[in-house]
């Protein structure tokens, strides 16, 4: 497992990949350091994961393009913003020249979202999850109103 990356739009892929190619896309929205990733191979059925590749956006990040070469098996690739808030922008997994294995085109997602997928890629997904979900409004209810004593007023007793 070979990973290469740039953090421009052209991607050099390396020739010598005996197993599949696989690139990870995205165009930030406007909080690139909430966004991050995780790309693990699951190596076992008792679900031991290596990691294959990770990210992690910063200030002032646009796009993000990485093309790692993997071995057959049974990956997971965790989406995460941080913040909670939703990730708006674009990301996208593909094989090859073009093979899509899913697409987000700013479609809000919260906390983030999982994505397990086999290789060799048989056009099916195995399963997508979301992790955590939308914030909810915080409400807080003020505590009654006790005014202050003032001398010669008794205390209010609890």
């Amino acid at each position: 497992m070979v990973p290469s990356s740039t953090a421009g739009p052209s991607v050099s892929i390396s020739p010598s990949c005996g197993g599949s190619l696989m690139m990870i896309k995205i165009q930030y929205d406007r909080y690139p350091d909430e966004t991050s990733y995780e790309l693990e191979k699951i190596a076992s059925e008792d679900g031991q994961e290596t990691e294959v590749a990770s990210h992690s956006g910063s200030v002032g990040d646009e796009n993000r393009e990485e093309t790692i070469c993997l071995d057959d098996g049974l990956y997971s690739f965790s989406f995460y913003d941080s913040y909670g808030d939703g990730f708006s922008g674009r990301y996208s997994l593909t094989l090859g020249r073009g093979n899509a294995i899913i697409e987000r085109d700013n479609e809000v997602i919260f906390r983030g979202e999982q994505v397990m997928i086999r290789l060799p890629f048989d056009g099916e997904l195995l399963d997508v999850r979301t992790i955590g979900s939308a914030p909810s409004p915080t409400f807080v209810t003020p505590a009654p109103y006790t005014p202050f004593p003032t001398e010669g007023t008794p205390s209010p007793t609890v």
